[in-house]
């Protein structure tokens, strides 16, 4: 994983997948969780938050957007068809 650097007034996170394999599996709600406390703790410091997620084989980066944006706004998430 790239170091995390916030350079700017917004975070633009790009999230490729949970594995060594780019832009495969998808992400646990452990996982989720945490780039959730991220977010919200971004966005308590005032700034725009953008997650792209592009684990799409078997359209996992949608199950896992829908999750997470869930979790950040305190509702309760979407389970995907599979976790690795």
């Amino acid at each position: 994983m790239s170091p995390m650097k916030v350079t700017a007034n917004f975070v633009y996170l790009r999230l490729h997948g949970p594995t060594d394999f780019r832009y495969q599996g998808s992400y646990t709600n452990v996982k989720l969780k945490k780039w959730a406390r991220e977010c919200i703790a971004w966005q308590k410091e005032k700034r725009d938050v953008y997650v792209y997620l592009d684990n799409d084989q078997e359209a996992y980066a949608v199950f896992n957007a829908l999750a997470l944006k869930k979790l950040v706004s305190n509702e309760k998430p979407v389970k995907s068809k599979q976790k690795i």
